[in-house]
């Protein structure tokens, strides 16, 4: 037999292999619970805002007239729903709720499920447009509703939003896409927000990411795979700017076993969160119902951070990093050992570098990213520090 025939029987048989311990992994997998009729004795309302632009934004709200309101704003790739999955003991927004808060469950344009999926005008938009357009009609609609100052919990991208937000960040008059950091509304949307809770949104890179994005940061050719990458992503944006992760939810609603096992095992789940602290069950219902839309230019505006640390503007003009001393808002930094985004980022670039008065951190042992949020015990250890955290602000207003 020829050395060629060898080598591809040697891989036919690594791959049948392969593939027969991958189904008899979904044949011993059962399938995946979730819980229905969480919000029985809660008013639900869907709630409409319009952005500038046109963006049309639709949000979930647990309505508790008279409460304090708190707006929920979701991660990269991701929507409002990983706040708000159907597992009681991993739902943010139902705790919150059921402890007296009117909880507006947020998704940024282009993202969210029926009725609650939000439109977008283009898919040229950077994350610059939803600092400036979609978290000013939030912060401004939910004002307008109920008369008070907000409380703004963001997490991953939603919290590095909420930073831009407080810069203030603005779209160039007539421009398409051209954005400025106006220090005179920096000023007034600091004060339109009771405070924020950032969790695991870095300022910035400058220690290096922690976990996963440790380890790539120091392969050889890191540094010019993301520039590869970077070049890519801009022929995406001229031809199909819309890169859709709602794929893998489909995957998953479609094949739920495999769906669980994906939530296991799965390369996504390993990058969202550190899976022994996740159960499969939780993170299934993540990965169907809080996988979503980004953009080209968001993907590269992130991705960037593997080449310059400094968190900047797509277009480059503004340094979001170098711009944290103008946040004056009361602010909460949560993060975990294991989060990718690096702790360090969160309590070096973030805590220490805010202007705030009011200003917080905590990190939490063996937590990655998203488990922050939905992890096996963050009903007794986050969402407990969240609560208090709020209340402090809240009675010091």
């Amino acid at each position: 037999m020829g050395r060629g025939k060898m080598v591809r029987g040697g891989l036919f048989l690594l791959g049948f292999a392969a593939g027969a311990t991958a189904l008899r992994s979904l044949v011993n997998i059962t399938p995946p619970k979730e819980e229905s009729d969480l919000a029985a004795g809660l008013e639900t309302r869907l709630e409409t805002f319009q952005t500038l632009d046109g963006a049309v934004l639709r949000l979930k709200r647990y309505a508790r007239e008279g409460g304090q309101p708190v707006i929920l704003a979701h991660g990269f790739t991701g929507n409002g729903l990983e706040f708000d999955l159907p597992h009681r003991r991993q739902n943010l927004a139902l705790f919150l709720a059921e402890n007296g808060y009117d909880v507006w469950v947020s998704s940024f344009r282009g993202c969210g499920r029926d009725p609650y999926r939000c439109e977008a005008p283009h898919w040229r938009h950077s994350v610059d447009h939803l600092a400036a357009l979609d978290a000013d009609a939030i912060v401004r609609g939910v004002r307008e509703a109920t008369g008070k100052k907000p409380l703004w919990i963001g997490h991953s991208m939603g919290g590095m939003v909420l930073y831009m937000y407080l810069q203030g960040v603005v779209m160039e008059a007539g421009s398409d896409g051209g954005f400025r950091a106006d220090e005179e509304i920096a000023a007034e949307r600091n004060r339109s927000l009771l405070g924020g809770i950032a969790i695991g949104s870095p300022p910035g890179l400058h220690q290096g990411g922690g976990d996963w994005i440790a380890s790539l940061s120091r392969l050889p050719a890191f540094r010019a795979e993301i520039r590869t990458l970077i070049r890519y992503l801009e022929r995406v944006d001229r031809s199909s700017p819309c890169i859709d992760f709602g794929r893998l939810g489909v995957l998953c609603e479609k094949n739920p076993r495999l769906g669980k096992l994906l939530a296991m095992r799965g390369p996504v789940a390993r990058a969202l969160y550190n899976v022994r602290n996740v159960d499969p069950d939780v993170g299934y219902s993540l990965l169907k119902w809080a996988s979503d839309k980004v953009t080209a230019r968001m993907t590269i505006q992130i991705v960037r951070l593997g080449l310059d640390p400094d968190f900047r503007s797509y277009d480059g003009s503004w340094n979001y990093t170098a711009g944290m001393e103008r946040i004056t808002a009361p602010l909460f930094f949560v993060t975990g050992t294991r989060d990718f985004a690096g702790a360090e980022n969160l309590r070096l670039h973030g805590y220490q570098a805010v202007s705030s008065t009011v200003r917080d951190y905590s990190c939490y042992p063996e937590y990655g990213h998203t488990d922050l949020v939905m992890g096996k015990r963050v009903r007794e250890e986050v969402y407990p520090d969240i609560l208090g955290w709020m209340r402090k602000v809240e009675a010091g207003s």
